[in-house]
């Protein structure tokens, strides 16, 4: 009852500071970029960003298994996808820098579009199909030349009904191709706090959960659908413990 009497006054409050968290970060990443791409300033913004998200959402998380994530290490993280919190999470709370891959329809916003250009974010673009894996190949590799780690929501989009659905093949071929180890995270509660199409932010607990990350060395086109399917059963099995 209180999430939801609180869920305008929350809502409003959030979009009003994060506009703003935008504007004043965004303008400072897109120049500090062009000096040093690598400035740990620039990831300090990216987290106080996302950290924005849930402290003015109400979120309230709880971690589990970021022992196994070495900070200095870089790897394709792959995750399940309930909510727009599911960005400020992985942004704020794993202990790596990230970058996404996003759609392209993000990149037209004024100063974000800018800024996520300028950190290293991959544009994707869902209509192109094939002829858009070399584009995103492309970028990737000039992300992995700054060393941060990747993350991709493999479904593709949210979770309208908040269960797990089958996984694209795109993440795994990209980990196998860079030899990046893939790490499962498993992300839960943030659909209650701020349900997919809904206007309104009630905030709530939630809980990401990171696995030990799964060596790709070695491995060749033939591997990515077992990558795939371990990945995704790996995650299966940590929703249905943290859903009883």
């Amino acid at each position: 009852m209180v999430r939801t009497l609180l869920a305008p006054v929350r809502t409003v409050a959030m979009f009003v500071v994060v506009a703003l968290a935008t504007v004043a970060f965004g303008t400072y990443v897109i120049v500090a970029a062009r000096f040093n791409p690598q400035s740990s300033t620039i990831t300090w913004c990216m987290r106080t960003w996302g950290n924005l998200w849930i402290w003015f959402g109400g979120l309230r998380p709880t971690l589990e298994g970021m022992e196994h994530i070495d900070p200095n290490g870089s790897y394709m993280i792959v995750s399940n996808h309930l909510s727009g919190f599911d960005v400020a999470m992985h942004i704020s709370r794993l202990p790596v820098s990230v970058r996404f891959l996003a759609k392209k329809e993000l990149f037209r916003i004024p100063v974000l579009g800018p800024a996520m250009h300028a950190v290293g974010m991959v544009e994707t673009d869902r209509q192109a199909g094939p002829a858009a894996h070399r584009a995103i190949n492309e970028q990737v590799a000039r992300v992995m030349d700054l060393r941060p780690s990747l993350i991709i929501y493999p479904e593709g989009t949210r979770s309208r009904d908040g269960e797990l659905h089958a996984f694209k093949k795109g993440a795994f071929r990209i980990a196998i191709d860079n030899s990046l180890p893939v790490v499962p995270v498993a992300v839960w509660g943030t659909r209650e706090a701020w349900p997919p199409g809904s206007k309104l932010v009630r905030g709530g607990p939630a809980t990401m959960v990171a696995h030990p990350p799964i060596p790709t060395a070695g491995l060749g086109p033939g591997d990515i659908e077992p990558l795939r399917d371990r990945a995704h059963a790996t995650i299966a099995e940590t929703l249905e413990r943290l859903r009883a």
